[in-house]
């Protein structure tokens, strides 16, 4: 399955720097939807879908300004925030502080500062989620929501966990097996381990960790997962066994 593309919601009122942004979000391969310029329209457009990003210009139409609608949107749902601001006064930075953003960026924009501070805002958001639901879960509390971004071909990607058929390891780095294609990230398997263990992926090799939901069959020590035949190491059997008759 081919990774989703990274959506993202521009909340801009100035038409010609929201065109600019959506433009510059389509070049960098993130699909963005539609940008509003008031508070009232981007609370109605959340309600109907989740963003994995939100641009928010500070000034905005309507009663309500940038700050207080990442207020509104943190009260909803966790999501990553970059603010876009003419101003950088005390007051307002310590206003958008409040907010705990990912980040802020002082118009007029700089298309490589923007592209590395979304990058940035999406790795931290991705990585410190998927450690806090890895503590707090059992094995049988996989939730589908959580994701991966990782760069397919110098664009960041999001895959969710149940598109992962399969992790291997590659020196300091490890490869994400989804269906028929196979990308590169920059983490160990262990550190993958380490956040994946109370979800539905168990290790069965010193180089191979599989998603559970993803076997198809188990003849002697190997194990068959989505057209790919992985060796179980001793070390890992029983533990796999165990896990497996739990599904």
């Amino acid at each position: 399955m081919a990774a989703a593309k990274i959506t993202v919601l521009i909340v801009e009122d100035d038409p010609i720097i929201a065109a600019d942004l959506r433009y510059h979000m389509q070049d960098f391969g993130y699909s963005p939807f539609p940008p509003v310029n008031n508070a009232a329209d981007a609370l109605l457009l959340l309600n109907n879908a989740t963003p994995d990003l939100v641009l928010i210009d500070v000034s905005l139409e309507g009663e309500q300004d940038g700050i207080e609608l990442a207020g509104l949107i943190k009260q909803q749902d966790d999501l990553p925030i970059i603010f876009l601001t003419a101003h950088h006064d005390r007051k307002t930075i310590d206003r958008i502080k409040a907010t705990r953003p990912s980040a802020y960026l002082v118009k007029p924009l700089q298309v490589h500062n923007l592209q590395t501070s979304i990058e940035l805002a999406l790795y931290n958001h991705s990585h410190g989620r998927l450690a806090t639901e890895s503590d707090e879960a059992t094995s049988d509390d996989f939730v589908s929501g959580v994701h991966f971004f990782m760069k397919v071909k110098n664009q960041l990607r999001k895959v969710h966990l149940d598109e992962i058929h399969a992790l291997e390891a590659y020196d300091n780095y490890s490869f994400v097996h989804t269906g028929d294609q196979k990308h590169i990230i920059g983490s160990t398997l262990k550190e993958l381990e380490q956040k994946l263990a109370n979800h539905q992926f168990v290790r069965i090799h010193r180089s191979f960790m599989v998603n559970l939901k993803a076997v198809e069959g188990i003849e002697d020590d190997v194990v068959f997962v989505k057209g790919l035949k992985i060796p179980i190491g001793k070390t890992y059997k029983e533990e796999f066994m165990k896990r497996i008759q739990l599904l």
